[in-house]
């Protein structure tokens, strides 16, 4: 009891839910196991059909065994972190691979007579699909030569996508974190900052109350002399100045179930008129795009809400709206006038999806750009913000 008041896990029921719910679509793709890989990239994210089966985010990389029948089994990458996995997981059997990761996968594969099975393989989607490592996926060739192996990386993809009420639970908390990060910024941040600071004011409003670093993307530039229409991935050791504007994209999460919201910050000055009309058309396209998202509607009905942006005279270079789960998931979906060509997903909105609306909104020759955005939540009756910060042009 003590371990589930240290380190928080759903109930037994929602994983029930979750294992039902996973092997009702292997047995429609007539499945015998998975085997899943997730990896510490993407901020996490890498790990999230790991985090939805086990509870367990791992430093480096780690594997399950989900059979059709009979119990899981995690494999996690060091003996060292054993202790902590095994308080995190809610799969009984949580091993280190011991310098072997194929070996142990086939081992417990055999175990289960699983040896000549239809096995799907499992790695993850986030910006990227990716599957297992190749020198893994070698062993497995060489030493399971009656099995089949069956990409099912969308099986997972497919089961998160709507989330259910415990889940929403804990994706309200890392919404109200991360609004906790922009109250921090509005009022802590100060002109002479640079990125490394403003990461500082962000982390330290949240962590305090549970929070997890996520994602803080933070960038400042001139108004008059922009170098920046989106925010730096990582710190830099750039001062604010008077006259500048910053951007952000701030992600503070719950144990892995993070909120996310995008403001614009203008520095010891007013927003120019051209960043005043960038930030205008932003908020249009993200409020229609907000009532175009329905239970029902689909990517056309969010592609027609924000073709303002086109109308305006203006294009984009982040995707415009986009899934969210244990961290950045599926659908894509971008507005005509964009600067980056990227591959879209049809979707059809239900109850339970978490989406990002984004619009990050440039002049037509891509020098200045801002973003604005929020988490919602389809609801039966529409689209509903998770965050609750204030949608406003923050000045510092």
């Amino acid at each position: 009891m003590t371990l589930e008041k240290d380190h928080p896990r759903h109930s037994k029921e929602e994983y029930r839910r979750r294992y039902r719910e996973i092997r009702k679509r292997m047995r429609e793709r007539r499945l015998d196991v998975l085997v899943m890989y997730g990896d510490s990239g993407s901020h996490g994210g890498n790990q999230a059909s790991i985090k939805y089966v086990s509870n367990y985010k791992d430093p480096v990389s780690s594997f399950i065994v989900f059979p059709l029948k009979g119990d899981p089994a995690l494999y996690m990458s060091n003996r060292l972190y054993l202790p902590y996995a095994k308080q995190m997981s809610v799969i009984r059997r949580t091993e280190a691979v011991d310098y072997d990761p194929g070996g142990k996968v086939e081992r417990r594969l055999r175990e289960l007579g699983l040896e000549k099975a239809a096995i799907g393989v499992v790695g993850y989607r986030g910006i990227l699909q990716t599957s297992i490592p190749f020198s893994v996926m070698d062993h497995w060739r060489r030493e399971l030569k009656g099995a089949s192996f069956i990409e099912a990386t969308d099986l997972l993809h497919e089961v998160r996508a709507i989330k259910s009420k415990e889940e929403l639970k804990w994706f309200r908390k890392g919404a109200a974190l991360t609004d906790m990060a922009f109250e921090a910024l509005d009022k802590k941040a100060r002109e002479g900052m640079t990125d490394y600071e403003l990461a500082a004011v962000v982390s330290n409003g949240y962590m305090h109350s549970g929070g997890g670093q996520q994602l803080i993307f933070v960038g400042s530039t001139s108004m008059a002399r922009p170098h920046l229409i989106f925010p730096n991935q990582f710190p830099t050791h750039r001062k604010t100045r008077k006259g500048d504007i910053v951007l952000t994209e701030l992600s503070a999460d719950y144990y892995m179930h993070s909120g996310q919201a995008h403001r614009p910050i203008v520095v010891g000055a007013k927003p120019t008129p051209i960043y005043r009309k960038l930030y205008d058309v932003s908020v249009e396209a993200y409020e229609r795009i907000l009532r175009a998202v329905k239970p029902g509607a689909g990517h056309e009905d969010v592609r027609r809400a924000g073709a303002i942006i086109g109308e305006e005279g203006f294009t984009t270079f982040d995707t415009t709206f986009h899934g969210w789960g244990l961290l950045i998931e599926n659908p894509r979906v971008d507005v005509d006038a964009t600067i980056i060509k990227r591959p879209q997903n049809e979707v059809v909105f239900k109850e339970g999806m978490l989406m990002v609306i984004q619009p990050n909104v440039l002049t037509a020759d891509g020098r200045r750009g801002l973003q604005v955005g929020n988490l919602v939540e389809v609801t039966k009756t529409g689209a509903r913000s998770l965050q609750k910060f204030p949608m406003k042009f923050m000045r510092i």
